[in-house]
């Protein structure tokens, strides 16, 4: 697939269709964000690599490959919005998308109902309003917890907020700023829907978008170092001792791959990228895929917010799936990290005994329907080269991944879902925004040599 339009669709000049340039590019990582910059590069006719630390490509876009009758998604799986670059892409590939209907139930006192039976409920109600006029907030930096508390919304219904704004993030609602969400708010210009790939694997979708420039990818090369100490090349050493060069490098590595020092920059990095670094979150994140015998929460049902261990289960199988018998537990900030001593079964069993406390109506019911067989957990915290979920702001950091991705002398540049604008942060869509964005920077330094 050749996308120049969305390069060109966001640059302030179109750069010629075959530039003279002697240099070549490195790409650190095969995610979204690395594919689609090494492809809009290779489209330009510029010499390209992508060095990926691990053995796969896709970063935070992952399947389970051996799982029922539709592909399940251990990372990324709600294409969201039907007007930007990813579903266009996809569109493109002729994979068919499925429009995921907003009907979710709430917990609320400990009964899950849908959004047209809490038409009464005072509480609920407000912590809905809430979260619609976020996007018009113009009070103090707070995290979404203390600007819920600020607004007076009852703590019976702070679960709702938490499940809907923040767990979708990456975050627990007592650190992510609600400056920064209602910027995300303001800037969304995506779409509205939310959609599943009907049939195909995000991971099959992003080998037909980007299958031009998988045969650049060099995998199980972990950079360890990048040294710009020279100012006509760079050199990239990997874990291995392997030096690698060239002239320019687009850095797409998740943000917690960087704060953990994994890399190391030779001179250090300016102030304003490591400074932006700290105020960006990115925390544990946990997707569990349970599977029952029979579906005992609905079929019309979209979604589960609850008070539990998991904020959201969501089902996964809707309108994709024969038998729709799925729940995916997405547990992630500080809700992941209290989880990290726990085993497997351990965090399995948690959750069962919340989804049992749900419906009652046959003691232990989750339980009882539960094919064990067939489910299955992933920590991304423990992923060594990934060590979390997305990015999420601070407080104080809504403007943040700005400063983050300002080039270093014009040699070093940043892309991946942190980096992104627009609102699209935490998503595939905000991974290839940022590669558009950081591409069109490297063009325009390259063009004016």
């Amino acid at each position: 697939m050749i996308f120049p339009s969305l390069l060109s669709s966001c640059a302030p000049k179109d750069p010629p269709l075959k530039p003279v340039y002697e240099g070549n590019v490195i790409v650190i990582g095969a995610g979204a964000a690395g594919l689609h910059a090494a492809q809009l590069i290779k489209n330009q006719n510029v010499d390209v690599q992508i060095l990926e630390a691990s053995g796969l490509f896709g970063g935070r876009v992952k399947i389970n490959r051996d799982f029922f009758d539709f592909p399940l998604e251990q990372g990324a799986d709600y294409i969201y919005g039907n007007s930007n670059p990813w579903y266009d892409g996809i569109k493109n590939t002729g994979v068919s998308i499925v429009e995921v209907p907003a009907n979710p139930l709430f917990v609320m006192d400990g009964i899950p109902k849908f959004e047209s039976d809490l038409s009464f409920d005072i509480d609920f109600q407000n912590a809905q309003s809430f979260i619609a006029n976020l996007k018009n907030y113009s009070g103090p930096d707070l995290t979404l917890q203390n600007a819920a508390v600020s607004a007076q919304i009852a703590g019976r219904a702070h679960h709702v907020i938490e499940g809907q704004v923040a767990t979708p993030l990456g975050a627990t609602y007592n650190n992510v700023s609600v400056k920064g969400i209602s910027s995300n708010a303001k800037n969304w210009d995506g779409g509205e829907s939310k959609h599943f790939s009907e049939n195909q694997s995000l991971v099959q979708v992003l080998s037909a978008m980007y299958n031009d420039v998988l045969s650049s990818v060099k995998f199980n090369t972990p950079i360890t170092s990048i040294d710009y100490s020279d100012p006509k090349k760079i050199i990239l050493t990997d874990g291995g001792g392997g030096t690698h060069e060239c002239t320019r490098v687009i850095i797409t590595v998740p943000l917690s791959i960087l704060k953990s020092g994994a890399i190391t920059f030779s001179p250090q990095l300016p102030l304003v990228n490591t400074a932006a670094w700290n105020r960006i979150g990115m925390a544990g994140g946990i997707k569990v895929a349970l599977s029952f015998f029979s579906n005992f929460w609905g079929r019309e049902a979209t979604s589960i917010y609850t008070q539990g261990y998991a904020r959201e289960y969501y089902a996964p199988g809707m309108g994709r799936s024969n038998s729709n018998r799925v729940l995916t537990a997405t547990i992630v900030g500080d809700q992941a990290e209290a989880m990290s001593g726990k085993t497997d079964e351990e965090i399995i069993a948690l959750l069962l005994a919340d989804l049992d406390a749900l419906y009652p109506a046959q003691q232990g019911q989750a339980s009882k329907n539960f094919d064990e067989p067939n489910s299955y957990l992933f920590d991304w915290s423990k992923q060594e080269y990934i060590k979390g979920a997305s990015s999420y702001p601070l407080v104080s950091g809504d403007d943040a991944g700005i400063s983050m991705s300002t080039p270093v002398q014009n040699r070093i540049f940043w892309a991946g879902e942190a980096t992104a604008r627009n609102g699209n942060s935490a998503t595939v869509q905000g991974a290839i925004e940022s590669s558009n964005r950081a591409t069109i920077e490297l063009f325009d330094v390259i063009l004016d040599l």
